[in-house]
């Protein structure tokens, strides 16, 4: 399923800048930590929903993620 990982506002909770987007069946679920390799960095994020949609292309998923401190 495509799959949106999306980092979201520390107090609103809204997408604020997409991570990544990938090709996955893996069944996130809220409060999985997910870690972001990338680039010399290591970035932590905490699953905060999990959003599926259905159209006429199939299953498309949204992540959204709240950054954690290192």
């Amino acid at each position: 399923m495509l799959t949106e990982f999306w980092e979201s506002d520390t107090f609103t909770e809204r997408r604020e800048t997409l991570l990544d987007t990938l090709e996955t069946d893996y069944p996130w679920s809220k409060g999985d930590i997910l870690r972001f390799r990338r680039g010399g960095r290591d970035d932590r994020y905490r699953v905060l929903s999990v959003q599926v949609e259905i159209g006429d292309e199939g299953l498309r998923r949204t992540v959204l993620l709240l950054k954690l401190e290192s």
